[in-house]
């Protein structure tokens, strides 16, 4: 079971997530600026750039998306406005990923307002998949299609169509918006970070600890208790200084190092100071056992996204590998973004793919210092550094 704790400070809004006794999860108000996934765009053809088909859109506040060409499609006239939804933030020197493809997310369904048919979640098992598909073709809806969540499986029915229709009332008042824009702007943005937070932990939340109460979203299935400090109860801040580290220690004494590159973060498993067993391959295998649960908690906690190397203790034998395998792909399954675990390389290492849906968190949190307010990210890069300061 999870619990969310919200604190509201003078920098603004912060959220933390405890799963499993351990941090799982954190966002503040100041991160969520800027262009973000699922947002809808009235933007304008800014350039067509044949040699990638697609083209470069404007954006509000100048900043620019690629825009991949529609099957069959060889350019968009320049200065026309076209309405766009982000499918990938910008991170670094890579521009947002736009798609005219919509989508409207809702807690048990998705609205494809310019699609048709029915779909349901992969990330559900082949028995879900039929229930859910029996519950599609009884839900009212009209030309457009809509995906089902997993978590439509536990809503009546009437929840879901209800759900559906303010989905498309929503689609209505972007379609009215846009049609009275000429410049970029900015039509939609998905629910505030407290809501996704509440949304992702739905069936799992077991508590809401804050120290305004006015800061809960409307509608929260469980209900908020006051609580003057929730960070300071759970050690928030140094649970998330040890965990934004570039080596990150577990609980065995084994350890993880975490290296984000331009192409992929690589993470590389350690035994460092955990104590071995007289069978070195079981040791090996405890070990990384334990990793998996580790990394899975990182990639969410980090917003890691894109391709992801996992190096774990050698392990010669096809069956012990087969053990990570499946454990990772059992932890990786909480995960609300898609994770995919595809297998070991040639040279032992793991390949994972997850989504980016937001920029990683900075090797320092973006927490405000009791003193000065500030956070010591322009002055420290890494743990080498604040140790030689």
């Amino acid at each position: 079971m999870s619990v969310l704790l919200i604190e509201k400070t003078d920098g603004g809004l912060r959220a933390a997530l405890i799963h499993r006794d351990r941090l799982y999860a954190y966002q503040s108000e100041n991160r969520v600026l800027g262009i973000r996934e699922d947002q809808i765009f009235l933007g304008v053809v800014d350039r067509n750039v044949k040699g990638i088909s697609g083209a470069f859109v404007r954006l509000p506040g100048k900043e620019f998306g690629f825009l991949p060409f529609e099957e069959g499609e060889k350019s968009l006239p320049s200065g026309s406005p076209v309405l766009v939804q982000v499918k990938r933030p910008p991170t670094g020197s890579k521009k947002a990923l736009l798609s005219r493809e919509i989508a409207l997310p809702g807690a048990h369904v998705i609205l494809l307002p310019l699609a048709k048919g029915i779909r349901v979640s992969n990330r559900c098992e082949p028995e879900e998949k039929k229930q859910l598909k029996a519950l599609g073709k009884t839900i009212k809806h009209g030309e457009e299609g809509f995906i089902l969540r997993s978590a439509a499986l536990h809503a009546e029915k009437a929840q879901i169509d209800k759900e559906l229709e303010t989905l498309k009332q929503t689609w209505s008042q972007i379609q009215t918006q846009a049609a009275h824009k000429s410049d970029p702007c900015l039509l939609w943005s998905e629910e505030s970070f407290l809501s996704q937070l509440l949304r992702e932990e739905e069936g799992r939340l077991e508590a809401i600890l804050t120290n305004d109460l006015t800061a809960v979203p409307s509608g929260c299935p469980v209900e908020a208790k006051q609580c003057d400090h929730p960070f300071l109860l759970y050690n928030v801040e140094d649970r998330l200084e040890k965990s934004l580290r570039r080596t990150v220690r577990m609980k065995s004494g084994a350890t993880l190092v975490v290296d984000p590159c331009e192409a992929m973060t690589v993470i590389d498993v350690n035994s460092a100071m955990a104590a071995g067993g007289r069978d070195i391959e079981q040791t090996a295998v405890k070990i990384n056992r334990e990793a998996v649960w580790e990394v899975a908690r990182l990639l969410r906690l980090r917003s890691i996204g894109g391709m992801i190397l996992v190096d774990f203790i050698d392990m010669p034998s096809e069956a012990d590998r087969e053990i990570i395998l499946d454990e990772m792909r059992s932890a990786l399954s909480e995960d609300p973004v898609k994770t995919t675990v595809h297998d070991f390389t040639a040279l032992g290492i793991l390949e994972i793919t997850r989504h980016r849906v937001r920029e990683a968190l900075p090797a320092l949190p973006d927490l405000p210092c009791p003193h000065c307010g500030g956070t010591g990210a322009a002055i420290l890069s890494n743990e080498e550094d604040a140790e030689d300061a």
